[in-house]
């Protein structure tokens, strides 16, 4: 089997992750340690991905779902909390 990773590719860690809005985009920080891209193998590799919010929606969606976990149920209100 070939262990080397296509040159248009990189695999790492992921070791933390962050938004941050741009007017009507997202943009995803993901750091990974470990990272191909590094000569240095210690430093972390940051990845930045622009996506509008539905596309951060159905990213999230899919995550759950391959994790085998369930979306939060979407808090009740004050006054579905007292008729509920």
């Amino acid at each position: 089997m070939d262990n080397r990773v296509p040159e248009n590719e990189s695999y790492g860690v992921l070791v933390n992750w962050g938004m941050q809005t741009l007017g009507s985009k997202l943009d995803l920080k993901l750091q990974c340690a470990g990272s191909t891209r590094c000569a240095d193998r210690a430093a972390l590799d940051d990845h930045h991905i622009l996506m509008t919010r539905e596309q951060a929606a159905v990213l999230a969606n899919y995550l759950y779902e391959v994790s085998g976990n369930t979306p939060p149920r979407p808090r009740r209100g004050l006054f579905g909390r007292w008729f509920g």
